[in-house]
């Protein structure tokens, strides 16, 4: 189930990615919608990287899945860090790295929205389930 809905996350960010973009593009204006689709777009493709990159390790090497992780998170976290430098510097306010962060965020929420519905309906089907009983 896990790796099922992490590629459905791909499917529905883009989507959750341009409805939030067009909706602050109207409220806040063009910089912000453009900081956060940036920061969207760059979480997106380090996620896919990240999927990408684990399940070859997973099959051809998994002793070296470990490494390969970590290896993807400080690539990630690094370029991540990258991103929000190169906003600030380019920026007339401080505050312009703001949107960035929050498009960071965009593929987790999604991700956690899908596991979410994915559970419920997994629920109601009898699927795995908790019973309490320990």
């Amino acid at each position: 189930m896990t790796e099922k809905s992490l590629l459905k996350t791909f499917v529905y960010v883009w989507p959750f990615i341009l409805v939030v973009t067009i909706t602050l593009g109207t409220i806040f204006g063009r910089t912000i919608a453009i900081n956060y689709f940036l920061g969207g777009a760059v979480s997106v493709m380090l996620m896919s990287h990240n999927y990408r990159t684990t399940m070859k390790t997973a099959y051809t090497n998994p002793q070296t899945l470990r490494r390969r992780t970590m290896q993807n998170y400080a690539f990630r976290y690094a370029f991540y860090a990258l991103i929000l430098l190169i906003v600030y510097l380019r920026s007339d306010s401080p505050y312009a790295v703001v949107p960035v962060f929050f498009g960071f965020t965009a593929f987790k929420m999604v991700m956690i929205g899908v596991f979410f519905v994915h559970a419920r309906k997994d629920g109601r089907k009898g699927g795995p389930h908790h019973d309490g009983m320990a």
